[in-house]
Order: C-alpha cells, then sequence, then structure tokens
C-alpha cells in the first residue's frame, strides 16, 4: 500500500475509536478498539520508517530541525509522523475516558477534552487534566 492511499484509510478510519470514545464510552469493545487501532497505527509507522530507512534517500537527521525538515520531504516519514500523532493522541484520549470512569467523573465533561485531544492533542489532554483535578481536588495520577 502506498502512503497516500495509507494516509487516506488511517485519516478516515480514527474517527471510529474517536467516536466510541464520545459516544459510546461505557460500552465493552471501546477501550479495546481504541487500543488496538492505536496499536495498528503504531506498527503501520513502524513499516513506513523501515521503508524510508531501507530507501536510497539521504538529508534527514533528528540533529537539527533542517535535518528533521529533511526526513518529512520524504512521504513515508511525513506519514509515519502523522500516524505517530494520531495514535498517540487516541492513546490519550483512551486513558482519559478510562480514567474518568475510574474516578466517576461524568461523561460529559469529558468529552471537550476527548474533542480537543483529537483535535489538538496536548490542550486536550490539559483541559481534561484541569477538569479532572475540580472534580477530585487531586494532581496526582493513582
Amino acid at each position: 500500500m502506498t502512503p497516500d492511499s495509507f494516509y487516506w484509510y488511517a485519516s478516515i478510519l480514527i474517527f471510529v475509536p474517536w467516536l466510541l470514545l464520545v459516544a459510546a464510552p461505557n460500552w465493552k469493545f471501546t477501550e479495546p478498539i481504541a487500543f488496538g487501532s492505536a496499536i495498528i497505527l503504531l506498527l503501520a509507522a513502524a513499516v513506513f520508517t523501515f521503508q524510508f530507512l531501507t530507501s536510497p534517500e539521504e538529508g534527514g537527521s533528528l540533529l537539527s530541525l533542517e535535518g528533521v525538515k529533511n526526513l518529512f520531504r520524504s512521504k513515508e516519514m511525513l506519514l509515519t509522523g502523522w500516524l505517530n500523532y494520531l495514535s498517540f493522541c487516541l492513546l490519550v484520549g483512551a486513558w482519559q475516558s478510562h480514567d474518568a470512569r475510574q474516578l466517576k467523573i461524568g461523561h460529559i465533561f469529558v468529552v471537550p477534552g476527548l474533542l480537543l485531544t483529537m483535535i489538538t492533542g496536548p490542550a486536550g489532554l490539559l483541559l481534561y487534566l484541569l477538569v479532572r483535578f475540580f472534580k477530585t481536588r487531586k494532581w496526582d495520577l493513582r
């Protein structure tokens, strides 16, 4: 599968686990589907990274911003970055949903953080942590 086609499929299919986290957080298959989807995305990222590393393209490096820019000129590495973003945000969203259920935080208070996590990642996690603090009066993650 080409990076272009995988990008399209991943970008569309990622909404299934997010929809479940928002609309069906207590369904017994929501967390396994979200976690499994994130793992599939991470595995795909590893495959595309391997494809890049075994191709003759060069010029990328993690030691400078210019080198990172050069890495992302490759479709495989650009897709790898996108898949990492999608998977980590999904894992954070699954954790938020699970954590809120454990702490008995009403789902209505969790949804804004989930939506923001899906769109911006860290800002959504920060919002959830603030909601969590105001509901539990604790900063610890135990």
